[in-house]
């Protein structure tokens, strides 16, 4: 049995990105940084969303 779900794309990126800031800034382990900014890639890849908008991470 196949499940479906739906996610607010806007919304899991805006947490993505502040996570990303975040240890940007030292406030998150730093060592995170390459995944969220994948995460964010993935994301919009597999939402049909420009991926080129995070093309200067």
């Amino acid at each position: 049995m196949s499940q479906q779900s739906s996610v607010d794309v806007a919304g899991l990126l805006a947490k993505l990105a502040e996570a990303q800031h975040g240890a940007e800034r030292g406030e998150l382990d730093p060592a995170e940084l390459p995944g969220l900014v994948r995460a964010q890639r993935v994301v919009r890849e597999l939402a049909g969303w420009p991926v080129e908008a995070d093309s200067d991470r």
